[in-house]
């Protein structure tokens, strides 16, 4: 029963994961870059949120619809913040070397993460939604309904990237470029402007998955970096410009690590992920559903 309710826990945060990975994977197979600001974005939209319920109640707390309604804010704001940080940093080394762009995304980071703790202090926050019963038991498991709102947001998120990548003008424009540059310029797409809108599209998505993080876990300045850590281990897993297997990496990922930290200790979680990587790379070195990831 122990070992159930642990991979329960992991499935409702693996999706958070997942949805933080899928935006992660958008940059890396269009831009072809690994952005490794991509954590600040998950950071900055939950921030976003805190403070425009704390605008709107005068604290951090309200009911789960008010809370649901500062997604959308988060999502907006996040959406121009990608787009300008690739219009005016990222475009400019695309199509460089690799260690340059890891070096400009990186000093990015940090910059996010410093003006963030200049503006906001480094105290942990955390957004409290308020419910008669805060959990319930199915079969024995108890399920946080929190926790359930937020492995049901991310799947949402996850589903409309998916959707917009598929059925979208601009989705099919993304997909364009992502495929092939050269081609998609010659048939009239904007090849830059697209990027730009694929980076907004992925820190979007990223804010909102933030949003939930903040009402399930705490959020600080410097809680960037071990989600893109854990969205790097997840697009390689589940195969490199590959969606679905970024959903299935992520539950795979959450599962794994509550199963580590319920039987021995949660210092142990990012070990065993990436130990787990390095075995995947050794057997399946394209992952479970994607491209190889030979880079």
């Amino acid at each position: 029963m122990a070992a159930t309710q642990f991979v329960v826990n992991g499935l409702l945060v693996g999706a958070l994961f997942a949805g933080v990975a899928v935006g992660f994977a958008l940059i890396w197979g269009v831009v072809d870059i690994i952005n490794l600001a991509h954590g600040e974005m998950v950071m900055l939209g939950g921030y976003t949120s805190y403070w425009v319920l704390t605008l709107i109640t005068g604290n951090a707390e309200g009911s789960p619809l008010l809370f649901l309604a500062t997604i959308p804010v988060a999502i907006a704001v996040l959406f121009g913040i990608g787009y300008a940080l690739q219009r005016t940093l990222v475009s400019r080394v695309i199509g460089t070397d690799i260690f340059l762009t890891l070096l400009v995304t990186f000093g990015a980071s940090i910059a996010i993460q410093q003006l963030a703790i200049q503006a906001w202090s480094a105290n942990p926050r955390s957004i409290q939604v308020s419910f008669a019963d805060p959990s319930m038991t199915l079969a024995g498991i108890v399920v946080p309904k929190m926790k359930l709102v937020a492995f049901a947001g991310a799947l949402v998120l996850t589903a409309l990237m998916y959707v917009f990548l598929q059925k979208t003008r601009t989705g099919r424009a993304i997909r364009a470029v992502s495929q092939n540059p050269e081609a998609a310029a010659l048939v009239g797409i904007d090849v830059e402007h697209t990027r730009a809108v694929t980076f907004g599209v992925s820190s979007a998505i990223a804010g909102g998955i933030g949003a939930f993080i903040a009402v399930i876990l705490n959020i600080q300045p410097q809680m960037g970096l071990i989600y893109t850590l854990k969205s790097f281990i997840i697009v390689v897993f589940g195969g490199v410009g590959s969606i679905p297997g970024a959903l299935i990496g992520g539950l795979l990922l959450g599962s794994v690590e509550e199963l580590v930290a319920g039987f021995a200790s949660s210092q142990w979680t990012l070990a065993v992920s990436f130990s787990l990587l390095i075995v995947l790379l050794i057997l399946k070195p394209k992952g479970l559903f994607g491209q190889e990831a030979d880079q």
